[in-house]
């Protein structure tokens, strides 16, 4: 009996060390994601514009949306004219002291916002709804608006 109960605490701590983001609540690793993704894509952003600076951000979009966002990005880009997870033309690397994400329980999107610069005495903030969906065991964004 005793190595019964043993057995059975081992395996509980086993499973409970395997991958930390699938045993993290759906928010938590929805949230990380996003967070990663907006730390990674404004680095990128703010970098001198060049090929392969583009190839990159077309990578990390590949990498953290479903097929069909990604293929609806070029679209939305082309009718509002700026960039489609930051809601501008440009960006600044100072965003991401200010980044925020929240879970809105009601649209079940989450908002991403960030304090922008409207002019040199006005800050605004830039709120950005993300639709994720999981496929996988991955949360992938699947719509802004």
């Amino acid at each position: 009996m005793r190595k019964v109960i043993i057995i059975c605490i081992l395996l509980f701590f086993v499973e409970s060390c395997g991958n930390p983001i699938k045993n993290q609540p759906k928010e938590v690793a929805a949230e990380t994601l996003i967070k990663d993704f907006y730390t990674d894509y404004i680095t990128l952003f703010v970098q001198s514009p060049s090929a392969e600076i583009q190839r990159k951000l077309e990578l990390l979009q590949k990498k953290c949306c479903t097929k069909a966002f990604y293929n609806e990005i070029p679209k939305i880009i082309e009718h509002t004219g700026g960039d489609v997870f930051l809601k501008a033309q440009d960006s600044d690397i100072k965003y991401l002291k200010t980044l925020k994400i929240v879970k809105d329980v009601e649209t079940d999107e989450y908002v991403v916002s960030y304090q922008g610069d409207a002019t040199i005495d006005q800050k605004v903030v830039v709120k950005i709804y993300l639709t994720l969906i999981k496929e996988g065991n991955d949360f992938k964004i699947n719509g802004v608006r």
